[in-house]
């Protein structure tokens, strides 16, 4: 099985776990796999910035045992939800470091620009 054969949902849920094989392929191939199709020229940047996020709030399944039909909420709303517990009232911070991305990239593309972001997930309730 390649990646792209890889079905994006198995029994109408989402396919997120068991190719760890076919990743582990992806990530030990020789040379750059999405260089080609990038559109950037390493060889004339004269400077460069680099953004990554570590996005720890990943929808989870809130309620009920049934994963068709239980309510989704974030890891970021239950943060919201409860200011008080750890490192919860940090929660206002984590947003709008996710909202600005979607301000600045656009801004950039219209200028004409390629960004690229690194997105990075874990269901730690806490920034690394």
């Amino acid at each position: 099985m390649t990646p792209e054969e890889i079905p994006e949902y198995i029994d109408g849920l989402p396919n997120i776990c068991g190719s760890e094989e076919l990743v582990n392929q992806a990530r030990n191939r020789p040379g750059a796999s999405y260089l080609p199709g990038s559109g950037i020229d390493f060889e004339r940047i004269r400077s460069a910035f680099s953004v990554a996020l570590h996005m720890h709030q990943p929808l989870i399944p809130a309620g009920g045992g049934d994963l068709h039909t239980a309510a989704l909420i974030s890891n970021l709303k239950d943060m919201m939800d409860n200011p008080g517990i750890g490192d919860n009232h940090n929660a206002p911070v984590f947003q709008w470091c996710y909202k600005r991305m979607g301000a600045f990239i656009p801004q950039l593309v219209h200028e004409g620009k390629n960004p690229r972001v690194m997105l990075d997930y874990s269901a730690s309730c806490c920034m690394a």
